[in-house]
């Protein structure tokens, strides 16, 4: 289900590049089609989320921020892939800045910082042991 939704998105964002490419950047005409490409790529990176698509997360929500700096979809999304592929302080980083952005999603926020955290010391304490490990062999 989500593989379908996520190639309509691909189809519809590459349209769009069809069309960008057509117009001149920064005309009028140019800056609507290229608004238009917000929703996609949220969607479509929701999709890749689903997917467990990581990068291709990473890659449209930047894109998305890099228009709207501020968008709290676009920094949650990218926050949960950076968790994924272990980039911990870029995700603390969006979930520090979404907390700025949206109180509402505080409490939210703690406890994927919280879990974040926890994950950090169960991986550390494997790596300490198999670190042991390797240098006092029995």
């Amino acid at each position: 289900m989500y593989k379908e939704a996520s190639d309509k998105y691909k189809e519809a964002l590459g349209r769009l590049e069809q069309l960008l490419i057509k117009e001149k950047p920064g005309d009028e005409e140019w800056s609507k089609l290229d608004d238009m490409k917000i929703p996609l790529l949220l969607n479509y990176s929701q999709c890749k989320l689903i997917e467990r698509d990581f990068y291709p997360v990473i890659e449209f929500t930047t894109d998305v921020l890099k228009r709207d700096p501020g968008n709290v979809k676009a920094l949650y999304r990218r926050a949960q892939a950076h968790v994924c592929v272990w980039n911990t302080d870029e995700a603390k980083r969006d979930y520090e800045r979404i907390r700025s952005l949206d109180t509402s999603l505080v409490n939210v926020v703690d406890k994927r910082l919280a879990n974040l955290d926890a994950e950090i010391k169960r991986k550390d304490k494997i790596d300490r042991q198999q670190l042991a490990g390797k240098m006092f062999p029995k």
